[in-house]
C-alpha cells in the first residue's frame, strides 16, 4: 500500500518554498500552502498562529503535518495499491481539490469500474480502484491531468509550463498510447 512518507519529498520538491504572486489565484503560499488553508488549520493542527510570518517560516515537518490530514487522507492515500498513482492523485488533489478526485474516478470508469463520479474516494471507489489495472489508471490519469492543465492554461498562460513540467515529473510507468506527452 502506498505511503505519506514516501511521497511528502515528491511533493515538497515540486511545491518549493514562499511565494506570494499577485497574478497567483492561490495568493500567498509556502510549501505549496495557501495562506487560506493554513488560516483553516494550523493553530488546530500546529498550534500556531495563521499569520504570514508563521506560514513563511513553516517546516517541512508541519507541512507534512497539514498535507496529511488536508489531503493524504480524505484521499484515502493509505489505501493505494500503486505509490506512483498515490503520488499522482495527492498531487493534483492539492491543486485542483476535487477535479482530482473526479478525474480518477472518470478513469476507473473508462476502464469498466462501476462508480459514480462525485469525486469522493469512499470505501467502494477505493475498492473498485484496487482491482482495475494501476499501472492503466495511472497513465490515462496522468493524460487526464495534462488535458486539464492545458485547458486551465488559456486562463492562465503564465502557469501552463510550469504545471506541465510537474506533471512530467511523474514517471512514464505504461505503455498506453500517449502515456509519454510533451510539454
Amino acid at each position: 500500500m502506498a505511503s505519506f512518507d514516501l511521497f511528502l519529498p515528491i511533493l515538497l520538491q515540486n511545491e518549493g518554498g514562499y511565494v506570494d504572486n499577485p497574478n497567483d489565484p492561490g495568493g500567498e503560499t509556502n510549501k505549496g500552502i495557501t495562506m487560506r488553508t493554513f488560516s483553516h488549520c494550523s493553530h488546530a493542527l500546529l498550534g500556531i498562529d495563521p499569520t504570514s510570518a508563521n506560514l513563511q517560516a513553516l517546516t517541512d515537518a508541519q507541512a507534512g503535518i497539514l498535507y496529511k490530514s488536508n489531503y493524504w487522507r480524505p484521499m484515502q492515500g493509505d489505501s493505494f495499491s500503486l505509490q506512483d498513482l498515490a503520488d499522482i492523485v495527492c498531487d493534483f488533489y492539492i491543486n485542483a481539490g476535487t477535479h482530482a478526485t473526479s478525474l480518477l474516478q472518470s478513469v476507473m470508469k473508462e476502464l469498466g469500474a462501476n462508480v459514480v463520479v462525485d469525486g469522493v474516494l469512499g470505501p467502494a471507489s477505493m475498492q473498485a480502484l484496487n482491482g482495475l489495472n494501476q499501472i492503466s489508471v495511472y497513465d490515462r490519469y496522468k493524460q487526464g491531468r495534462i488535458a486539464y492543465y492545458q485547458q486551465l492554461g488559456v486562463k492562465y498562460p503564465m502557469f501552463l509550463q510550469g504545471w506541465l513540467n510537474r506533471v512530467n515529473a511523474f514517471p512514464t510507468l505504461g505503455d498506453e498510447p500517449g502515456s509519454a506527452i510533451a510539454a
